[in-house]
């Protein structure tokens, strides 16, 4: 990471359960992950704390290392809500569940990108690209394939994965890949799979996303 991705991250984040974990509100969330994009440095790999990863760390000292070099957002329930505010003795930080928070990107987004989405499964993968096209169709959608040659012409690329081994191997594949940022969104993803794009503005003053949140105030 260049200078400047680290003055973003590191103004932005806290330490939580040993992790650099972001505690902003939905449009300074978005406003960082635009300021990752743009910069074009060296990779920047932002990912999702929910109780699955948390417990995972715990137990898993490889999975845990990974974690360490990403910038989390939480995106958990009740449990790793609470228990932030015991750790922290403070609010409970914002969550951003994966699937409200990659398609509030997208609208955020007012420039075209060119964004992969990475993973192990090819038809899962366009049926993402198809869904996501329709929701921001000023954005150029590919699905990048482990199985073809490594793209280099990606402004970033979103990672889906159901397992943290199929997550790992995706990681090495992507290694030589350009793209500034990377965003791993785990199996969070999977309930867009058979849901349609809906388009909502941003209600003022709302600490909760509306669906789906991201187009600018």
């Amino acid at each position: 990471m260049n200078a400047s991705g680290e003055f973003l991250t590191s103004a932005s984040s806290g330490n939580l359960f040993g992790l650099r974990v972001c505690d902003l509100g939905w449009n300074s969330a978005l406003s960082l992950v635009e300021g990752l994009v743009s910069l074009r440095g060296n990779r920047t790999t932002l990912g999702f704390l929910d109780e699955r990863s948390l417990l995972r760390q715990l137990i898993d000292p490889a999975y845990r290392s990974g974690l360490c070099r990403r910038l989390m957002l939480p995106s958990g329930g009740r449990a790793l809500g609470m228990l932030s505010k015991g750790l922290r003795d403070k609010a409970p930080p914002v969550r951003f569940p994966v699937a409200t928070f990659l398609p509030a990107l997208l609208t955020f987004l007012e420039k075209s990108y060119r964004i992969g989405i990475a993973g192990e499964d090819v038809a899962r993968l366009e049926s993402l690209r198809d869904h996501f096209a329709r929701h921001a169709p000023w954005h150029e959608i590919v699905v990048v394939d482990p199985g073809l040659e490594t793209p280099q012409d990606l402004d970033f690329v979103v990672v889906y994965a159901e397992t943290t081994a199929q997550e790992s191997r995706i990681e090495r594949w992507l290694v030589p890949a350009h793209a500034g940022l990377v965003i791993f969104a785990g199996p969070g993803l999977a309930g867009l799979l058979k849901s349609k794009p809906v388009r909502t503005r941003w209600r003022s003053g709302s600490l909760l996303p509306q669906p789906l949140i991201g187009v600018r105030s």
